[in-house]
């Protein structure tokens, strides 16, 4: 299954790619300017990590689970209690932080892929 990073920030990209190309797992990035939506509905299923800093991104959460089939992995700052509660309400399968996803990085791209 594939795993789709929408992930603006270039280190954390190169990060998730280095370890899913270790691991032999097939990583999409998400072009910039592209709703999450819209790469997810495109890929059809499969996990989706997303930086939940970014602008708009609990919207784009709804309409991509609501086209089914995806597991969605969101991230942010570990001070961000209600970000992380509203991206729980908006359908994110898991909410991590940052420190956490970077220590659980290869787990999740294995269970991912």
């Amino acid at each position: 299954m594939p795993v789709l990073v929408a992930v603006r920030d270039l280190l954390f990209r190169s990060r998730i790619q280095a370890a899913a190309q270790r691991l032999g797992v097939d990583v999409r990035l998400l072009s910039r300017g592209t709703p999450l939506a819209q790469g997810a509905r495109a890929m059809g299923s499969g996990t989706v990590l997303a930086d939940l800093a970014e602008p708009g991104v609990l919207d784009e959460i709804r309409a991509a689970k609501a086209a089914g089939g995806l597991r969605i992995v969101g991230f942010l700052g570990h001070l961000e209690v209600g970000l992380a509660r509203a991206a729980s309400e908006a359908g994110a399968d898991e909410v991590l932080s940052r420190g956490d996803l970077a220590r659980r990085l290869d787990e999740i791209l294995r269970a991912a892929g």
